[in-house]
């Protein structure tokens, strides 16, 4: 009998492997580094994320001294050069010094994960704002608008206060080293998202994240024997999506610079572009389908979309609940905005051959939570931007780069009211809650509905403080959900001479004072890592404070000279 011959490995599997040794070999030098006295998990989270800036702030420099006159077109082109690389080396000392003298916990809980996972977000948001400052994208002293764009960097959120560069430039008042940043920024924290997505959410249950739809969390544990492996894939595929849109946005007649950044923003549905007007100052149909395609990806379930491709089963997309409403959401959205009148011209936009590639670029950005925009969101009827803002909320399917309050979530308070409903009627009815052919337990229901009620409690005096720091009662509401859905872009009110309180849809960040820029940022980073998380990090920051003073006031309250074994 004649043995078989061993399968060659493809180039993809080889490229697979590639990364999964990459992953391991990483995690193996970081355990050999943190050998030192004091054992705290949380600590080493904080220093490798900022470990980690070094190299990117590196490679930043490199482009901005290749390529940077050519991409900023703003005076000056190499100066963010040198102020990357002496930023990114003080940071790398400074945090391989503290990561030497730390190490990693027997055993760390899941309130200590869900810290871990909030310090590695604001040490990430540290690094990036350190790089603002130092090339003086914002200047020496704006801390918070520094903060503020950091966070709308590493969140994916479309939101800043940086204005253009000159009369009629177009282009953003930044160096080729720090729109290089603020992309790759983005992409590399949609990566971050998919590490967090497979080694953290299934175990904690995050805000519900781990109903099994046949494309939640929980699934994304299934695409290989060990989390490296599952990992590896999703990062290959995340990185192909990224090269397929860079190559379309070329051959739609994008310049090749600025086709890679913005592939990176629009995989990673940050929003992020070299132009003021976003993707509608290229003034492309082509470019608007590329961008409308990759965003509908970035919106779709990875796990989902790598079982599909896996085996080559196109159908597995028809069969997922979510996945139908989140096209129906689509659909629905952009018939509704290309058919509403809108103020001033009433149904004349209908005349326009462009006018259903507008709608459903502008549906498919919010939704995505891209925020990519074509034309301004407020030049929308009321009732175009009213559907817009409940999209916002929605956002894209669970397990996707995309934020909002996640599709599969929807689909299980759907489920939950119905059960509810049909109790009112039947008041015996025992019936468990189902989601395709998946149970939803009881503990998830009552996650998802903390994680609304949470959000929901946040909006409202996050509101409050915007409106309080310069901003419209309209613009203030409508950019609090904006922000905490990762979008960027919200709605402007009319004063009463009909001018609008904020300049178009982007210059809410820019109209705020500094707490207003701060209260931002803040929420740009709840609605990245979940509500939930960041009320068990606030917890566990302010427990010693509140065990101080509980302990004060029980010996306030003990009699004199009772002494207590």
């Amino acid at each position: 009998m004649t043995t078989r011959p061993a399968r060659r490995a493809t180039e993809r599997e080889r490229l697979r492997r590639l990364v999964v040794r990459a992953v391991r070999g990483a995690d193996g030098v970081l355990h050999r580094w943190a050998r030192g006295p004091y054992e705290s998990t949380l600590a080493i989270t904080a220093l490798v994320v900022l470990a980690a800036a070094s190299p990117v702030f590196a490679m930043c420099a490199v482009f901005d001294w290749l390529f940077g006159g050519r991409v900023a077109a703003s005076g000056e082109s190499g100066t963010d050069a040198v102020p990357l690389l002496i930023a990114g080396v003080a940071i790398a000392l400074f945090a391989l010094g503290l990561l030497r003298l730390c190490r990693f916990e027997r055993r760390i809980t899941e309130r200590q994960t869900l810290t871990a996972l909030v310090l590695g977000s604001f040490a990430a948001v540290a690094a990036v704002a350190i790089a603002h400052l130092a090339t003086g994208a914002v200047g020496p002293t704006a801390l918070a608008t520094a903060f503020a764009e950091a966070a709308a960097t590493v969140t994916g959120t479309n939101s800043t206060a940086i204005a253009e560069a000159g009369p009629g430039s177009g282009m953003l008042d930044l160096g080729g080293g720090m729109l290089a940043l603020r992309a790759l920024g983005q992409w590399l924290g949609g990566g971050a998202f998919i590490v967090v997505l497979v080694r953290v959410l299934p175990h904690l249950g995050v805000g519900g994240l781990d109903t099994d739809g046949g494309v939640a969390t929980r699934s994304a544990r299934r695409l290989a024997p060990r989390s490296a492996g599952t990992m590896g894939r999703l990062l290959l595929l995340y990185g192909a999506l990224t090269v397929l849109v860079a190559v379309g946005y070329a051959a739609a007649g994008m310049p090749l610079l600025q086709s890679g950044l913005h592939a990176l923003t629009t995989a990673s549905t940050g929003g992020f572009s070299t132009q003021v007007g976003s993707l509608g100052a290229f003034g492309s149909g082509a470019i608007e389908w590329v961008a409308i395609f990759g965003m509908a990806a970035g919106g779709v379930s990875l796990p989902l979309m790598f079982l599909a491709i896996r085996r080559r089963d196109p159908a597995r997309f028809i069969r997922s609940y979510e996945f139908r409403l989140y096209i129906t959401l689509i659909v629905f959205a952009t018939v509704a905005v290309a058919l509403l009148p809108r103020d001033g011209i009433g149904w004349m936009h209908l005349l326009r051959p462009d006018h259903i590639r507008e709608s459903l670029f502008a549906v498919v950005s919010v939704i995505s939570t891209t925020g990519f925009e074509t034309t301004s969101f407020v030049d929308l009827s009321i009732g175009s931007q009213a559907l817009l803002m409940v999209l916002m909320l929605i956002g894209g399917m669970s397990a996707s780069m995309a934020g909002g309050f996640k599709v599969v979530r929807l689909l299980t308070l759907a489920s939950f009211i119905g059960r509810e409903l049909r109790r009112a009627v039947h008041s015996s009815l025992a019936e468990r809650l189902r989601l395709g052919r998946s149970t939803i337990s009881e503990t998830t229901i009552s996650r998802i509905t903390g994680e609304l009620l949470l959000a929901a409690l946040l909006i409202i005096p996050a509101s409050i403080v915007l409106g309080a720091c310069g901003l419209h009662i309209v613009d203030a509401l409508t950019y609090a959900v904006s922000t905490l859905s990762n979008v960027g872009p919200a709605m402007a009110a009319a004063d009463s001479t009909g001018h609008l309180a904020v300049e178009g849809s982007t210059g809410h960040l820019d109209a705020a004072n500094w707490l207003g820029r701060v209260t931002a940022g803040l929420l740009m980073m709840c609605g990245r890592m979940s509500v939930t998380a960041a009320a068990v990090a606030l917890s566990v920051a302010a427990y010693p404070a509140v065990a101080a003073v509980r302990h004060g006031q029980w010996r306030r309250r003990r009699p004199h000279g009772v002494r207590v074994r």
